[in-house]
C-alpha cells in the first residue's frame, strides 16, 4: 500500500466508445436514412480524431472500417462545422504524403462548477478538457441560497468568457456539483444541509433558465470520483471509493467502471454513518450526519481546541487559529498534540473504511478534500487498515486535490456536449 499521490495522467476525451460502422440496412424511412448515416459516421469519426489526435484520412479508414469515400465525405462535413483543422502534409512512408487532421478543441468550451459549503469555484475548458481559465468566489451569508448561487454562476461564467475573449454562446454545456443528495435524472438537489434553504432545489432547471444552455447537476463528491477515474489516481480502476473530507464528509462510489448512485440517489452519503462508541441516531435528511459531525473539518478543529485546553496551551492565539489541515501539518512536524488529533481522526476513518469494504470490497480507496487528502492522515489511516486480514483496500491520496470535482464536471460536460457538436 502507498499513500503517495499518483501523478495526473495525460488528458483525453472521457469514456471513448467503439465507433459505429457504416450501415448497410435500416428499418427507418428512406428519406431520413442518408442524414442519419451521415450523423452516425461523423460522430464515430470525430471520436476517433479526438482519440488519435492528429491523424490522417488513411488512418481513419483503417481505424473505423469505413470506406475511403465515406471518410472523405464525413471529414468534409466535420470541417464545414468547424470541428477539425487541416494541418497540411504529414511524413510519407513511401507514397504520397498523407494530409493530417486535428480536432479543433477551441471550437467551443464546457464549464465545470463546484458549489462548496463556503465558496463557489468554476473552470472553463476547451473541447480537449484543457482548463483555459478559472474563477472563484467566497460566499457571504446572503449568497448561500439557491437563487443567489445561480446568480453567482452566471457572473462567474461571464467573467470566464471575458477572460479568454470568448462568447458565452460558445459554451456548449455546464455541469454543477452540489454538496448534498442530488437526483441526477431530474436535476434536483434533494438536500444540502451545509448551505441555506437547499431542500428540493430544481437546480438544473434554474440554471438552464438563467444561463440559456444545457446543464447537468451531480453530487460534488461523485464528480470528484469521476475526475479521479478520468485523469487521477483511479484511472483504470474499476471498483473504488473516493472519500472527500473537508467541511463535510462524503463518498463517490465506482462499481464496474460506473458511478453508483443507489436507488434513491443517496449512495455515498457516508457522513451519516454511525461512529463506533456513539449512540445510534435516526437519519435526518436536513441534518448533518454523525460521522461528519465527528471528523469533518470543523469537528477536527473542535477536537484540537479541546486538547489545547486540556494541556493548557490555549494562550497561544496562533495555535487556536489553525485549520484542520494546518493541525495535520503540525503533526507532520512532530507536534505530539497534533499527532493525537491525527490518530483520533484516523481511527474513526479507518473504522468507516473497514465497514465500507465489508459491503463493497473496493480495490482502492482514495482520500480527497481539503482535509482528507493530507499525507499525514493517509499514512496514519493506512497503518490502522494494515491490521486487517481483509477489508484493507489500497489507500491513495487524491492526485487532483481540490480540483477533482472540477475535472469530473469537465468530463461530464464533454460527454454531454458530444451530440451538440454535430447539430
Amino acid at each position: 500500500m502507498s499513500c503517495e499521490p499518483t501523478p495526473s495522467q495525460t488528458m483525453r476525451v472521457p469514456n471513448p466508445v467503439t465507433p459505429a460502422l457504416e450501415l448497410t440496412g435500416s428499418s427507418e424511412p428512406q428519406p431520413s436514412r442518408p442524414s442519419h448515416l451521415r450523423q452516425v459516421n461523423a460522430r464515430a469519426l470525430l471520436r476517433l480524431i479526438r482519440e488519435h489526435n492528429p491523424c490522417s484520412k488513411a488512418e481513419l479508414v483503417r481505424l473505423s472500417g469505413l470506406s475511403a469515400p465515406t471518410v472523405s465525405s464525413a471529414v468534409s462535413h466535420l470541417a464545414t462545422l468547424g470541428l477539425i483543422e487541416h494541418l497540411g502534409e504529414g511524413e510519407s512512408s513511401g507514397g504520397r504524403p498523407p494530409e493530417m487532421l486535428r480536432f479543433h478543441a477551441g471550437h467551443g468550451h464546457v464549464a465545470g462548477v463546484d458549489i462548496g459549503g463556503t465558496r463557489l469555484r468554476m473552470v472553463l475548458a476547451d473541447l480537449n478538457g484543457r482548463i483555459v481559465t478559472q474563477w472563484a468566489h467566497q460566499f457571504t451569508e446572503k449568497e448561500r441560497t439557491p437563487r443567489a448561487v445561480c446568480d453567482l454562476i452566471l457572473e462567474g461564467l461571464r467573467c470566464c468568457c471575458q477572460e479568454i475573449g470568448g462568447s458565452m454562446r460558445k459554451v456548449l454545456h455546464l455541469t454543477a456539483g452540489a454538496p448534498g443528495i442530488t437526483n441526477v435524472e431530474t436535476g434536483v438537489v434533494v438536500s444540502a444541509p451545509n448551505l441555506t434553504d437547499w431542500n428540493g432545489v430544481p437546480l438544473r432547471a434554474m440554471l438552464e433558465e438563467r444561463l440559456d444552455l444545457p446543464v447537468s447537476v451531480e453530487n460534488d463528491t461523485n464528480l470528484a470520483a469521476v475526475g479521479e477515474h478520468w485523469r487521477g489516481s483511479a484511472k483504470g480502476v474499476a471498483n473504488f471509493v473516493f472519500i472527500a473530507m473537508g467541511t463535510g464528509v462524503g463518498a463517490g462510489i465506482f462499481l464496474l467502471d460506473r458511478l453508483h448512485h443507489g436507488a434513491n440517489w443517496s449512495a455515498g452519503e457516508i457522513g451519516y454513518m454511525s461512529v463506533e462508541g456513539q449512540p445510534r441516531e435516526p437519519l435526518r435528511i436536513r441534518a448533518v450526519g454523525q460521522l461528519e459531525r465527528i471528523i469533518g473539518g470543523l469537528a477536527i478543529e473542535k477536537e484540537w481546541h479541546r486538547l489545547l485546553a486540556k494541556r493548557g496551551r490555549t494562550t497561544d492565539a496562533a495555535l487556536r487559529r489553525l485549520r484542520a489541515s494546518e493541525v495535520f501539518d503540525l503533526a507532520a512536524e512532530g507536534d505530539r498534540l497534533a499527532r493525537e488529533v491525527v490518530q483520533y481522526t484516523a481511527r474513526i476513518l479507518a473504522h468507516s473504511i473497514s465497514e465500507l469494504s465489508l459491503v463493497l470490497d473496493p480495490e482502492m480507496v482514495i482520500l480527497g478534500g481539503g482535509v482528507g487528502s493530507h499525507a499525514e492522515l493517509c499514512r496514519a489511516t493506512d497503518k490502522l487498515l494494515s491490521e486487517n486480514e481483509f477489508g484493507r483496500p489500497a489507500l491513495r491520496q487524491s492526485s487532483l486535490g481540490p480540483q477533482a470535482q472540477l475535472h469530473g464536471a469537465i468530463s461530464v460536460s464533454l460527454s454531454a456536449s458530444e451530440m451538440k457538436l454535430l447539430s
